[in-house]
């Protein structure tokens, strides 16, 4: 069973501070076949706008807190 990771997004947000959690989770398989997905990781915002972080980079948010699924992480 995945366990689904919710990673918070915000204006002016540091990219590593999102980013590496979020490859972190995402690059996860299972020990036993090496394939096997453990996590669903998508990134949360309040808005469904774009945030921008502090370098300018922009990124859309997969969803808002109002409509992210509920996360285990």
């Amino acid at each position: 069973m995945k366990r689904r990771v919710a990673i918070m997004i915000f204006d002016d947000v540091e990219v590593l501070d999102f980013c590496g959690p979020f490859e972190v989770f995402a690059v996860t398989r299972d020990y036993r076949d090496g394939e096997t997905e453990l996590f669903d990781v998508y990134t949360v915002a309040e808005k469904d706008t774009p945030v921008i972080a502090r370098n300018g980079l922009s990124v859309n948010p997969a969803y808002t807190l109002e409509t992210c699924p509920k996360p285990d992480i």
